[in-house]
């Protein structure tokens, strides 16, 4: 099987996988809210946002170097997936410690948060171990594991989370059930990554220093990166209250289920970006203008028709309570999950070509005015601060993205295809408007259905370009 089959295999995987998954978390997120109410769920929140600030630690970008190492034929898998496992074996425990008892100091005035922080903080040490085992998929492009154990974590979720709703846990077991995705995460990647390389943890400082000295520009992007999606609700923790914080918690979580489907793109094809800058510019150019349609494809529908319907889809998985504070929340939070579609294979194209020092300054640039916006919005207009601050980040981030890399690469952006996507967008549009008021999916359902539709008949992508791919496994293209 050629590269571009693997890639488009390894994307069907997984987007299978993510929309079994979406069903699950759903089920507990509306679980969840009804449970908590605004309050406890807001508290809840700010415990995962809080570690979750914490999880840029659990694998410092060696995994990216790793996998460029392997496809450049300058390292061996197993040796140095056996370096990094032994490295992150012996930090995991001190680091979820350190994250949760920092907790205490921050959120020194809420004690009900303390026992919540420390629970949750448990999962840092999974998620250390288990992000040492993606380079074994990465590098193969095979993500059956990585699709399963989604699922799986997803299910198992919804399935603790029914059982302490069930049993009236309340919501420290809530704070427990945090640590099962991790869990299951670890155990599934185990499993698959040793039928497929050698895993022997290696315990040796040289080796490991060199690593993670080849990884540090990486592993400040990481940093930084994590930073830059976490601060938001963090500062919204602390300057805004838990009504704000909740909104913030059920917009983010349905938003950023949609961010699942480029992720599993990115994922998929770091290998093959890393590769084809290495061989031909040329060829890279091609292939990162073809990911960006990809993502204007999948992205555009999102914003459009999901900002539409952001009151119902709330109130559909949370509760009108939740939805007359959360629905302009998720409106804006959709539309920045559609520009990371782009920003994120702009970014990883920067990192395949050799440009992680240029991520980093561009990353802090970002990183400073998103928080300094927060600050400034966050007090006065809550999780609707966050959300403004956020897609202003990602335009600007997108937008010198692209400057350097036309100055790396022969790339262009593909503003025809942008256009001609307009029409089946506009189609799909109509259908949404015209089912508006009745039950959520519906509407959703039917846009989505026209918007795909229109496309393959008069659209950018036809049924003649699947076909074409299918035929000879290039990678996707605008038809004529």
């Amino acid at each position: 099987m050629n590269r571009p089959t693997q890639l488009l295999r390894a994307v069907g995987v997984q987007l299978v996988g993510r929309v079994l998954g979406t069903l699950a978390s759903i089920f507990t997120v509306a679980i969840t809210t009804r449970y908590l109410g605004v309050n406890q769920y807001g508290l809840l929140t700010t415990a995962v946002v809080f570690i979750g600030l914490w999880n840029s630690f659990t694998e410092l970008g060696v995994g990216a170097v790793i996998v460029r190492k392997v496809t450049s034929g300058s390292g061996d898998l197993s040796t140095l997936l056996g370096t990094n496992i032994g490295l992150s074996i012996g930090y995991c425990i001190p680091l979820a410690v350190l994250a949760g008892f920092s907790g205490f100091g921050v959120y020194y005035g809420e004690p009900r948060l303390h026992p919540l922080i420390l629970i949750v903080a448990c999962g840092l040490a999974l998620s250390s171990v288990s992000s040492c085992l993606q380079p074994v998929f990465l590098v193969s492009i095979r993500f059956n594991a990585v699709a399963l154990s989604d699922v799986l974590c997803r299910f198992a979720t919804l399935a603790t989370t029914g059982i302490v709703v069930s049993t009236g846990g309340g919501l420290v077991w809530i704070g427990v059930v945090q640590i099962v995705p991790p869990f299951v995460q670890l155990l599934v990647f185990g499993y698959a990554a040793r039928r497929i390389v050698a895993i022997r943890p290696t315990f040796a400082w040289r080796p490991s220093l060199d690593l993670l000295r080849e990884s540090l520009p990486q592993t400040a992007v990481g940093i930084i990166s994590m930073l830059y999606w976490r601060a938001d609700g963090l500062i919204l923790t602390l300057l805004s209250n838990a009504r704000q914080v909740a909104a913030y918690g059920v917009a983010y979580t349905i938003a950023f289920n949609f961010s699942v489907v480029s992720g599993f793109y990115l994922a998929s094809s770091l290998s093959t970006m890393t590769e084809k800058y290495a061989r031909d510019r040329g060829e890279f150019a091609r292939f990162i203008e073809s990911s960006v349609e990809l993502m204007l494809f999948m992205g555009l529908p999102v914003v459009t028709y999901g900002a539409l319907l952001a009151g119902p889809i709330i109130r559909l998985i949370g509760s009108a309570d939740f939805a007359s504070i959360g629905a302009t929340p998720l409106s804006l939070l959709l539309g920045a999950v559609a520009l990371t579609f782009l920003t994120g294979v702009l970014s990883q194209a920067l990192f395949a070509a050799h440009e992680q020092r240029f991520l980093l300054r561009l990353n802090i640039v970002n990183l400073a005015g998103n928080i300094a916006l927060n600050i400034i919005l966050a007090p006065h207009f809550g999780a609707t601060g966050a959300g403004i601050a956020l897609i202003a980040s990602e335009l600007s981030g997108a937008a010198v993205s692209v400057w350097r890399l036309v100055r790396v690469c022969p790339y262009r952006m593909p503003y025809q295809f942008f256009v001609r996507l307009l029409l089946p967008l506009g189609c799909g549009l109509i259908a949404l408007l015209l089912l508006h008021g009745e039950f959520v999916l519906l509407p959703l359902v039917a846009g989505a259905i026209v918007y795909a539709g229109v496309n393959l008949l008069a659209g950018p992508v036809r049924i003649s370009t699947i076909r074409a791919v299918l035929g000879r496994g290039d990678p996707v293209e605008a038809a004529p």
